[in-house]
């Protein structure tokens, strides 16, 4: 059955497999970022409301979720920005209470996070992944085209604050938008803007589908390790677009590795490789190559980019 408010499930890159679910009408946003996949917001608004009916909302979610769907995450996403949606909360607490073995993600532009009764609302949520795109004043009305009354200065102090005080996991995503975001002055001040947020993951992202303005283009691989040599000192960070990277986390035994896993770390050290080239070299087939490389990359060992000729794996090279 097709729903009107709930979509998916579907592979996210970020989130595993996450349900969707959209909470504003197309396109509700209050911001109209130059980037954004849902194309140009028609709807530039700040008022809180229930801009699709919550009860309806609901319904449609736990008839797809009485299924017992295998979910990483229930998702609020979609049109536009679902803070906006005043019934938010409602949506919560009936998963939480209802449906609680499944974990709540919300993407989110973050410009109400300064709200103490949103607050309230979203704080049962498991992860918040708000965004920060500009380091200044100047790059926020280039890349995110805010509502008049929205100020660079107040989101800061409110998501600085938010993500200090929340007992949610957040995520902090950064979009790279070459020529208006990353000089050096501005990976610059993005270090010193994120630093004080205390974080424990920044996500970097850069266009992978067309946006609204036809002049942005993705940053490459090397544009986004130069953010990335930049606040892995302090950071986690991962890279989720065209380009995919992960901070190695924690210590690897190489003894521990299994034979396969060691014969395609040495390859993809000495040069990078497509699935069909580690099929050739390794003799086995991608079904069994894939979740070798997938268990790599989340362990950081590997990182992968989107060319011409199909995607290659290699291993992490920014470092001097």
């Amino acid at each position: 059955m097709i729903k009107q408010y709930v979509f998916g499930p579907v592979a996210s890159r970020r989130l595993g497999i996450s349900l969707g679910v959209d909470l504003v009408r197309p396109k509700t946003c209050s911001l109209n970022c130059i980037y954004c996949e849902a194309k140009e917001t028609t709807d530039l608004t700040l008022e809180r409301k229930e801009y699709v009916p919550i009860d309806a909302v609901i319904a449609e979610l736990d008839e797809v979720l009485r299924t017992k769907p295998e979910l990483d995450y229930i998702t609020f996403s979609g049109s536009g920005e679902p803070t906006l949606n005043s019934g938010i909360g409602r949506v919560v607490s009936f998963l939480k209470e209802k449906h609680p073995e499944y974990r709540i993600c919300l993407l989110t532009n973050g410009f109400a996070l300064g709200d103490r009764q949103l607050r309230s609302e979203i704080e049962p949520v498991d992860l918040i992944v708000p965004s920060l795109d500009a380091s200044n004043a100047e790059e926020f009305e280039v890349i995110n085209r805010p509502h008049p009354d929205l100020k660079f200065d107040g989101f800061i102090r409110d998501l600085t604050d938010f993500c200090r005080t929340t007992k949610s996991l957040v995520h902090l995503e950064l979009f790279i938008v070459p020529g208006v975001n990353d000089s050096d002055e501005s990976i610059a001040r993005f270090v010193e803007l994120i630093r004080p947020m205390r974080v424990p993951l920044v996500q970097l992202n850069t266009l992978d589908r067309p946006g609204v303005v036809d002049w942005i283009r993705p940053s490459t691989a090397g544009n986004t390790r130069r953010f990335i040599a930049a606040l892995e000192p302090f950071v986690p960070v991962e890279a989720v677009g065209p380009f995919r990277y992960r901070t190695q986390t924690i210590a690897h035994d190489p003894s521990l590795f299994t034979g396969a896993e060691k014969r395609i770390l040495d390859l993809v050290s000495r040069r990078p490789a497509t699935v069909a080239d580690l099929e050739v070299a390794l003799n086995r087939p991608g079904s069994e190559i894939n979740p070798i490389l997938e268990k790599l990359f989340k362990s950081g060992l590997v990182e992968i980019e989107k060319q011409q000729r199909g995607t290659f794996y290699s291993a992490p090279h920014y470092k001097k």
